[in-house]
């Protein structure tokens, strides 16, 4: 194994502290989640996917001020699949703010205030969009030279991480699990030496009454399916220490939770 060799300028990137992300998502993680962790986001179609993981580039992008719990930090956004609408994440940003500061019309005193909060938080986000699979790929080998570029991001996105499964595996079939086990072992290897989380997300079809162990050493497995024949969705969490399950639905101004104590 061959010594690996990095410039001063990388060494104090590296070793910079990075925002913290303690607040992302209070009800799925208590406690983190924390920098270098993998957190996978699966689900059926229509089950929130994009729409969650919209709603964790909010907070993390929002400032911690003017009582808005944000985690003010910077984030990258792979979009492959092109579901991710700027639009919604603005609504759910002000839905944030209006939530965590119920004077918040009191406090600051214009809707022009507000909306320079949502402007300036969007210089957070960095989004990349990717058309085929060669573009993903270069992305992906050259996220070092990203990170570098701005020392505050401390949270990649990738929106979904199979949309081009078949492009690649168009001359060597492997399964799902193997094809993401190969791009997250790329993904690791920068965002570990920058200290920054991943959270992607994966189309799973027929999810329902399936144990998913967790794979690829991923600290988070986030598993969404609507119930069958009702309105109401079910949010499967497992990490290495527990399995939970939490109800929720889909509102215009974000995921809300209904926690199930049962836990197992």
């Amino acid at each position: 194994m061959q010594p690996q060799i990095e410039s001063g300028a990388e060494l104090l990137t590296r070793l910079n502290e990075k925002p913290s992300l303690h607040g992302l998502e209070d009800t799925l993680f208590s406690e983190g989640p924390q920098n270098t962790d993998i957190i996978e986001i699966g689900g059926e179609r229509s089950s929130g996917k994009t729409f969650l993981l919209s709603q964790m580039l909010a907070r993390c992008i929002l400032p911690n001020n003017y009582a808005i719990k944000g985690c003010n930090a910077s984030a990258i956004l792979i979009n492959t699949d092109h579901h991710f609408q700027t639009s919604k994440l603005v609504e759910l940003m002000s839905s944030i703010i209006n939530t965590d500061n119920i004077s918040f019309s009191e406090a600051i005193d214009t809707e022009f205030d507000k909306t320079t909060i949502i402007k300036d938080s969007l210089r957070n986000l960095h989004i990349i969009d990717c058309y085929n699979n060669e573009q993903f790929s270069l992305t992906l080998h050259t996220l070092d030279d990203i990170f570098l570029d701005n020392t505050k991001i401390a949270l990649l996105a990738i929106d979904s991480i199979t949309a081009y499964y078949w492009q690649d595996c168009e001359d060597n079939i492997t399964t799902i699990d193997t094809y993401i086990k190969k791009l997250l072992k790329i993904i690791k290897l920068q965002t570990t030496r920058f200290n920054v989380a991943t959270i992607y997300t994966k189309l799973c079809e027929s999810i329902h009454n399936k144990r998913n162990y967790l794979t690829n050493n991923i600290d988070y497995k986030i598993q969404l399916c609507k119930v069958c024949n009702s309105t109401n969705f079910i949010c499967t969490l497992e990490t290495i220490q527990i399995i939970r399950k939490i109800h929720y639905s889909i509102l215009s101004n974000g995921i809300k939770w209904k926690i199930d104590e049962r836990e197992g």
